[in-house]
């Protein structure tokens, strides 16, 4: 990895009949000369963790929340 680049979100799952769910996610992002951008997130506390993931979007954060909200479960 070139550049790594770490980022605290707190995201908010939003599930049936108005529940609402905010966890805390560590989220890295870092850019490889031969694969692009890569992201990588943990969940402390809840035991979820996304492995290095390729990236492709345009905002590589919103991607990597949006990979972290659908590991969230309905209800915790």
């Amino acid at each position: 990895m070139t550049k790594k680049t770490h980022y605290l979100a707190e995201i908010e799952h939003k599930a049936e009949k108005n529940y609402k769910n905010r966890w805390s996610w560590d989220i890295y992002i870092a850019t490889d000369e031969k694969q692009g951008y890569l992201g990588k997130a943990f969940a402390p506390g809840k035991g979820i963790e996304i492995p290095w993931t390729k990236l492709t979007g345009q905002d590589l954060l919103a991607e990597m929340m949006g990979l972290c909200e659908s590991q969230m479960p309905k209800c915790s």
